[in-house]
């Protein structure tokens, strides 16, 4: 999808299809240029005076036909090789660009992809934890009603408890601007002119 939908890559495809269509130009210009040319002329007869319209009056079997070649031989072709090796070596350039910038919208694509999945479980991992810190809480708190806990562990359960939310809350966002990265280097991220965002696949 990324290789298809980035516009950066479409740029440099294009250039490249520009450079393929002048290198073609330029090698046809090294070849042997040969015309068809050809004429006729159909006379009105002697003694007929030639009037504008006047179809019926001429005299096709009288006519004379010309027809001919002219050649252009490749004997002193140095500006038009020149500028085929100028056309090879820009289209060469610009396919060395174009498949070192593939390349890299590939790797791109599979580091966004390993970060979307690593924060994803980092996310997963900080819900356990703010689950496993409120229940240190509740158990602190029953016993310290009870009489079997202190008010120390009960601050540091809440210290706890409170880290646990700032851990999954940065876990979060973290996993969001992954989820952005990735749909961005995939090609599917959209920026509406009210500078919101959405996510396009079609």
């Amino acid at each position: 999808m990324a290789l298809a939908r980035r516009l950066d890559l479409a740029n440099t495809r294009d250039s490249l299809e520009d450079s393929a269509r002048k290198l073609e130009l330029a090698a046809e210009g090294l070849g042997v240029q040969l015309n068809l040319f050809g004429d006729t002329g159909a006379g009105a007869g002697s003694g007929i005076r030639s009037e504008p319209n006047q179809v019926a009056r001429l005299q096709f079997h009288e006519s004379t036909y010309r027809l001919g070649f002219e050649t252009d031989l490749p004997f002193d072709r140095k500006a038009e090789r020149n500028a085929y090796r100028e056309a090879l070596i820009s289209m060469e350039r610009r396919k060395r660009s174009y498949d070192e910038e593939t390349d890299n919208v590939k790797l791109d694509v599979r580091q966004a992809y390993r970060d979307l999945i690593e924060t994803a479980e980092s996310y997963r991992i900080q819900k356990i934890g703010l689950v496993l810190a409120r229940r240190r809480v509740e158990e602190q708190k029953l016993l310290l009603e009870y009489g079997r806990g202190t008010i120390r562990l009960l601050l540091e359960t809440n210290d706890a408890l409170v880290r646990a939310q700032n851990d999954l809350t940065g876990a979060l966002v973290n996993h969001t601007i992954a989820k952005m990265t990735f749909f961005r280097d995939v090609g599917i991220l959209q920026v509406k002119p009210d500078g919101m965002w959405e996510q396009r696949v079609q």
